[in-house]
């Protein structure tokens, strides 16, 4: 216990510490998070501060903040922001999603020769962006209401909304590539797991919201949203189509039950989704992120250089540059189109889940796995600091 105790504030302390000191930069906490896993995984330190229980303590605290994490996306998960510069959004998003998609997946598949799904995890992982990064910056830069401000945002609604659905077929796909399950086998668990969501929103999830709001407390209210996440994560689970896809429609479950019932004000959707970033993003999500650094093998890096360069420039051009053309197709200049493509670049969150899971079920390498941490961390770094200097200019 003890042991483990040291292990889990090692990791909470560099995490913040390595945070801050980014943070002063201007750059994402998550690069300091992931940045204290890479140092944690020398093997000078690595095998003095871990334990093989304190590896597997650490790999469950870090799967229970991904479901946090989806849960929360699921919450956050605005349907009417979409309304808001919707034909402009729909464009942006069309181009600087699908470039990169399609551009990484025909790359890894022809050039590299890698199999049909490792080519399609690369081509989303390298598509999705981090939101959550680029509202930081705005905020950062008190742009949150401006023209660039409210594209960035909207564009980054809509792109959350496609690449949810990517995510969602990619995390069926790396499912049930890691389970000795037939095709209609498959159809037929996905189709009850349609039923069970019809039957959660129906009737499961409001009657156990007002189960758990009886107390009129932040601390039920939250102690039930974590019983409703975890189970349809399980059931989700047994049905074969993931616990992170369950989280994620469970939020948005949640999000919509309370806004549709009269009865229950707004604060309570405000309550849960604080206590669930305060938990989540204080104490759960940085251990993952340290874990995803901790799985990172350094001393593939020589050995993956044409892997992390083709990543880059692929994420780099794929998202600036379809945004640079969405834009000149609306009639926008090309400084707009440059600003918001790097607005819009960072990535550093849902791809690496994507990457941590692919890897688990054993459809990528370490080495491909090496490639798209680095390629996060590089483009999460650089983005922010390019665009803070094209709008001060």
């Amino acid at each position: 216990m003890v042991q483990t105790l040291l292990a889990v504030l090692v990791c909470l302390i560099l995490a913040y510490t390595i945070s801050e000191f980014f943070r002063r930069f201007g750059l994402p906490r998550v690069v300091g998070q992931v940045g204290a896993g890479l140092l944690l995984s020398l093997l000078i330190i690595k095998y003095e501060i871990f334990t093989i229980e304190d590896f597997t303590i650490l790999s469950f605290l870090a799967d229970i903040g991904v479901i946090l994490l989806f849960y929360y996306v699921g919450l956050e998960t605005d349907f009417k922001a979409f309304t808001k510069n919707l034909n402009t959004s729909l464009l942006d998003s069309a181009f600087n999603t699908f470039l990169p998609l399609v551009g990484g997946f025909l790359v890894m598949r022809y050039l590299f020769h890698f199999e049909l799904l490792p080519s399609v995890i690369i081509g989303v992982s390298l598509a999705v962006s981090a939101q959550s990064v680029s509202v930081d910056i705005l905020e950062e830069l008190k742009m949150l209401k401006s023209k660039i401000g409210n594209l960035i945002i909207s564009i980054g609604a809509v792109d959350d909304m496609v690449e949810l659905i990517l995510v969602t077929i990619l995390l069926s796909l790396v499912n049930f590539a890691g389970k000795a399950q037939s095709f209609s086998g498959l159809l037929i668990d996905v189709s009850i797991f349609i039923l069970l969501v019809f039957v959660a929103k129906i009737w499961l999830i409001p009657f156990l919201l007002k189960v758990f709001r009886r107390e009129h407390s932040s601390t039920s209210r939250f102690m039930g949203s974590v019983i409703i996440v975890f189970l349809m994560a399980f059931l989700s689970e047994i049905l074969g189509v993931g616990v992170l896809i369950g989280a994620m429609i469970t939020g948005m479950i949640v999000r919509q039950t309370i806004f549709k019932d009269v009865h229950v004000s707004n604060r309570e959707e405000y309550d849960i989704a604080r206590s669930t970033h305060i938990i989540a993003f204080g104490f759960l999500v940085p251990l993952f992120f340290v874990w995803i650094g901790l799985n990172v093998d350094l001393s593939l890096v020589a050995t993956s250089l044409d892997l992390i360069l083709a990543f880059v420039l692929i994420a780099f051009v794929g998202t600036i540059g379809g945004t640079m053309i969405a834009t000149l197709i609306r009639g926008g200049t090309f400084k707009e189109g440059l600003i918001l493509g790097w607005g819009l670049n960072p990535k550093g969150d849902v791809e690496l889940v994507i990457a941590s899971l692919a890897l688990e079920s054993g459809i990528i390498t370490a080495q491909i796995f090496t490639a798209l941490v680095l390629m996060s961390l590089i483009t999460t770094i650089v983005s922010p600091i390019v665009f803070k200097r094209l709008v001060k200019s």
